[in-house]
This record gives structure tokens, C-alpha cells and sequence, in this order.
């Protein structure tokens, strides 16, 4: 492989690909980011329905060291991002119109250093060559999360680095792929499911704007209306199960996982009927046992792995990971 960093590819464009990315094309590295959905985001996103969003990720954001807090202050200067007294604690930080604004924003800036961004590809298969990394991807269509595959799709240019910011059991398999020891760490991680339900009612639901319980099947349950740059709409809910309910019922159709949870809602709340339900299911969504250090980095193979499920469940800590992997990716430049 080339001694030189001069090429990266980039596996997953969630909030830890996006930091990496960044990092890494603002010191001229050439950055491909490979994602296989529809827009980079991960769990930091939005959905819209009937003119509504709904944020059915990551609640908010949340700063404790400089990097981020710096991102945070420059995307409420611009009027992207405001605190959300809603959300119980100060701090939280929302954005505006949506969860995903953040993504977009990180995304825009990436592209703007020349980064370049190929969505709705799953990469199923590292191959190693003394020209670097080859990266074999399919149309994420037609093949499911976290599989892998040796044959078909595309197989892309060599690369002098790749760096997986995926989930880490999704990772792992991956990484599996080019024999690599990194896979047992990532693996390691305990990342816990989430059923998540959207509900919008004809008449507002009384009670306060954000519930939070340790002990309800719904551990947190959200008035979307009650977001900070929010425009007048009905009253709109985002409901997220316990961990301990989404185990146990992981499984079922999302047909089953709304009309339980939003009885539930409604026996705690008093809430009348919604005239639309919707569910989606969130197979790793949030670190319960992390791996316990920044990044996973192997200088001599150039192959790396960020996420959150390095450092700890929230959104601060898969953009850390991200920024340490690229540093650790850079030190050697």
C-alpha cells in the first residue's frame, strides 16, 4: 500500500462519518463517503409526513467538550439550531425545522471541501490490494443492513484508507470481511433497539410538552409543536419505547408496535385518539456498553471504525469519535 494518506473512503455518512469527513478533507485528503440511505443522517433525522415532521431519531443534541460546542454555537448563530426548554434539562439543543438539519449542515460543508458523497450504496466487502482498499458496493435496495457480499454490485476505485462509521455490529461484519481483528472490539459493543411511534391528534393532548420515564414501556415521549422554529400545526407527538420493551417486541410488524405503544400513551395521558399512527423500528439506536475509547485505528492496514458506540450514547460522542479517527488517520500524513 501507498505510505502516502492521500486518498479516504468512508463508510456511512451519520454524524461520525460526517466529522470525519470533514476533518479529513479539510487537511486535503480526497474523501468519498458512502451511504446507504437516502441522505446522510444515521439517527439524526426527521421524517415528514402530511406537513409534518416528526424526529425520529435523536431527540436533541447536547455539548460537554469544545469541538462541538463550537458547531452548536455556529449553527444557533446562523439560526439553524436553538435551545429546547421543552426538553427538561439546559442544553438541549434542537434544530430547526428538524433533527436533520444538523446532518444537512455538517453534509453541506463536507461537500463544499470537495468531499464526495454516493447515497443509497450498501458496501458489502473490503478488499485489499497493494493498490489500497477496494470497496464493494451494491444498491442498498437489494440487499439487507449489516449483510455482506463478495460478488456483484461495483467495486470501487483503491483507496489509501477506509474508515467504517456504521453501528457497530454492522461494522464488525464488515470488517470481517478483510480478516480483521477489529471486528471482535466492535462487536463488543451493546447498542440497544427502539420502537419509535408518531401520532398526530385532532385535539391537543393535555399534560407537559416532554415525558421521560424509567419505568413506562415508553421511556420518552416528545410534543414535535414544542420544538424550537416549529410553525403552528396539530398537535403531533414523537413516542420512544424502553429499551426493555423494544427487546421484547423487536420482531413484531410496526403495525402491532404503534397501536400497543399509543394505548399506552393514552392510558398514561389521557390523550384522545390520533388520526395518524405511523412506527419505525431502530435496530441499534442507543450505546448501552461502549467500547470505552475515541476510535479503532490500524495505521500499518489503514483501516479504521467511529461511532458512537465507541465513547457513549449521544449525539456529542459519535461526532468525537469521528473527529478522533480522522486525527488518529492524520497523525501518519
Amino acid at each position: 500500500m501507498s505510505t502516502t494518506l492521500r486518498t479516504a473512503a468512508i463508510i456511512g455518512a451519520g454524524i461520525a462519518g460526517l466529522a470525519c469527513a470533514t476533518s479529513l478533507a479539510q487537511a486535503g485528503i480526497a474523501v468519498t463517503l458512502f451511504e446507504k440511505s437516502r441522505r446522510p443522517g444515521g439517527r439524526v433525522a426527521t421524517r415528514r409526513v402530511e406537513g409534518l415532521s416528526f424526529n425520529h431519531g435523536a431527540q436533541f443534541a447536547a455539548a460537554r467538550g469544545p469541538d462541538f460546542a463550537a458547531l452548536l454555537t455556529e449553527l444557533t448563530t446562523s439560526g439553524t439550531a436553538a435551545p429546547w426548554p421543552a426538553a427538561g434539562h439546559e442544553g438541549r439543543i434542537s434544530f430547526i425545522p428538524g433533527m436533520s438539519a444538523l446532518p444537512a449542515a455538517m453534509a453541506d460543508h463536507a461537500a463544499k471541501l470537495g468531499t464526495q458523497t454516493n447515497t443509497e450504496r450498501h458496501a458489502a466487502f473490503l478488499h485489499r490490494a497493494e493498490s489500497g482498499w477496494q470497496i464493494r458496493h451494491l444498491d442498498a435496495a437489494d440487499i439487507r443492513p449489516g449483510a455482506t457480499a463478495d460478488s456483484g454490485g461495483e467495486l470501487s476505485e483503491p483507496f489509501d484508507a477506509v474508515l467504517l462509521a456504521l453501528p457497530g455490529h454492522q461494522a464488525a461484519s464488515l470488517l470481517a470481511t478483510a480478516a480483521h481483528p477489529f471486528a471482535e472490539p466492535a462487536k463488543s459493543a451493546v447498542m440497544a433497539p427502539c420502537w419509535a411511534v408518531m401520532a398526530r391528534f385532532a385535539e391537543p393532548v393535555s399534560g407537559e410538552d416532554v415525558r421521560q420515564s424509567a419505568t413506562s414501556p415508553i421511556a420518552w415521549a416528545a410534543r414535535e409543536n414544542s420544538r424550537p422554529g416549529t410553525k403552528p400545526a396539530a398537535d403531533h407527538w414523537m413516542l420512544h419505547a424502553s429499551a426493555e420493551w423494544s427487546r421484547a417486541h423487536l420482531e413484531h410488524d410496526p403495525e402491532f408496535a404503534a397501536s400497543a405503544l399509543i394505548d399506552i400513551f393514552r392510558d398514561e395521558t389521557g390523550a384522545p385518539a390520533p388520526d395518524m399512527l405511523l412506527a419505525h423500528r431502530w435496530r441499534y439506536a442507543l450505546v448501552e456498553t461502549p467500547v470505552g475509547q475515541p476510535c479503532l485505528w490500524d495505521a500499518e492496514a489503514r483501516l479504521g471504525a467511529c461511532g458512537d458506540w465507541c465513547l457513549g450514547g449521544r449525539v456529542e460522542a459519535a461526532f468525537d469519535s469521528g473527529i478522533a479517527l480522522a486525527r488518529a488517520a492524520l497523525a501518519q500524513v
